[in-house]
């Protein structure tokens, strides 16, 4: 599994395992946000033993914020980049493949005056393909 950084501040991730929360420490990691629901996927951990395998290291804060890629919108985005803000940095976003995470993160800074190319470009850069949601990246920069 890789942490690969996509921004300032924040690195995504795949489902994290009790080797990744090891990592996660070891890079600095001070607080991960969980964009996956529980039970997504078989043989994935709860958010649960995921929060006692980052507490185990050194890592206690931790949010949740259970989404499909689909399903994302403006407020999502915005509620992620709240919880974003709000969080002790750096901060690991993870979800199934990492998708979700670098969505959240492409959507809110491509309102904020990123351009879709470079969001695409900042994912790519984190082992993340979001070619496929090009256009809702650019209504949400023209919202």
């Amino acid at each position: 599994m890789a942490i690969l950084k996509l921004a300032e501040n924040l690195y995504i991730s795949p489902q994290l395992t009790e080797a990744d929360a090891a990592e996660a420490a070891r890079l600095g990691i001070r607080s991960v946000i969980c964009n996956r629901h529980d039970g997504e996927e078989a043989g994935q951990p709860d958010y649960a033993l995921v929060q006692d395998w980052l507490a185990a290291v050194g890592i206690t804060e931790a949010a949740h914020q259970p989404l499909t890629a689909a399903e994302i919108n403006a407020r999502d985005a915005e509620m992620f980049h709240l919880l974003f803000t709000a969080s002790d940095k750096p901060v690991l976003a993870f979800c199934r493949t990492g998708t979700r995470s670098a969505l959240l993160w492409a959507m809110h800074a491509v309102r904020s005056g990123t351009t879709v190319a470079d969001a695409l470009a900042a994912a790519q850069n984190a082992g993340v393909d979001l070619s496929k949601f090009a256009a809702r990246l650019e209504q949400a920069a023209e919202a």
